[in-house]
């Protein structure tokens, strides 16, 4: 039987970014990481990598995104252990991933975002 979750979706922010929990461990999924963000006006993010494939569907506003200029139901796909920044803004993505994926900052820390356990 499917796992159904009508709880409000958990919420994080990290540098003005907004993150929305939706198919993540704490919810059910067992290997999808589904989660949507909203980036802010005047954007720019950490520059990190990932250890996952990561993949970003503009839902609204434009962006971009490893150099690449989205707008509305654009994809990026960013392949892991490449340069990875967010610029731009207002927008609203939705990030696809598989479930443990770790972020690594410039200076070699590693964080596992809140919004995709």
């Amino acid at each position: 039987m499917p796992l159904a979750t009508a709880a409000a979706a958990p919420v994080f922010e990290r540098h003005g970014f907004v993150f929305r929990s939706l198919a993540v461990p704490s919810r059910g999924s067992e290997e999808i990481a589904l989660w949507t963000v909203d980036v802010p006006e005047n954007a720019d993010s950490e520059s990190h990598q990932v250890d996952k494939e990561e993949v970003f569907y503009v839902l609204e506003g434009r962006v971009r995104i490893q150099g690449h200029e989205a707008g509305p139901g654009d994809v990026v796909i960013c392949k892991p252990f490449t340069d990875l920044s967010i610029s731009g803004g207002p927008a609203r993505l939705i990030v696809a991933t598989s479930v443990g994926i770790t972020g690594i900052l410039a200076d070699g820390q590693k964080i596992t975002g809140p919004w995709s356990l």
